[in-house]
């Protein structure tokens, strides 16, 4: 009778962890497709909510910079991309979203030659130098500069600008994969 009980006992016991399982994994799976569902509420709210900080407006002329790179300390100056499409990226080595985008962005630098990439980096010099190790980038990433954040008015990272041949904003917003990036790059001279 006893071997019956500790049998029954154990059995429960089993079942009740396997429930306890599949809980969490449902828990896992809802916080996944929340953190979807915030980031493109955000992406919604950045791209055109009256009140919300949605950086400068296109046909502004993008701010000039004199920022060093982070693996060689050449000062790169955004006057250097003069007659060049250019994808401008505000970004930190710890935003989440961020991280996430990063793949996405080294495979729009490699199959987009027609504009050049640049990254402007939150964070300490070896945590953007191990950035450009791990994601192998062939673009430039610079150092974070507070007063070029706030003459961009970047509302928060990741934020994108895409600029003209005459650095001449035309599109800017949040993109966190391939194709939210090659739709922010598509000016509206090209849409008619």
């Amino acid at each position: 009778m006893t071997e019956t009980k500790s049998t029954v006992l154990l059995l429960m016991l089993m079942a009740i962890m396997i429930l306890l399982m599949i809980a969490i994994a449902g828990l896992f799976l809802r916080m996944n497709q929340l953190q979807g569902q915030v980031l493109a509420v955000l992406q919604a709210t950045l791209q055109g909510a009256p009140g919300v900080a949605t950086g400068l407006r296109p046909g502004t002329p993008a701010p000039n910079f004199s920022l060093p790179e982070v693996t060689s300390q050449v000062v790169v100056n955004l006057s250097d991309f003069a007659r060049q499409r250019v994808l401008l990226a505000f970004a930190s080595p710890q935003c989440s979203a961020c991280v996430k985008t990063y793949p996405y962005l080294k495979k729009f630098s490699e199959t987009r030659p027609d504009i050049r990439v640049i990254m402007i980096s939150r964070g300490s010099a070896e945590e953007n130098r191990q950035l450009v190790e791990e994601q192998s980038f062939a673009f430039p990433v610079l150092s974070w500069d507070d007063a070029v954040a706030q003459a961009y008015q970047v509302p928060g990272t990741p934020f994108f600008y895409v600029l003209d041949e005459g650095s001449v904003i035309i599109n800017a917003g949040v993109a966190n994969t391939l194709e939210q990036l090659e739709t922010l790059v598509v000016s509206n001279r090209e849409r008619r």
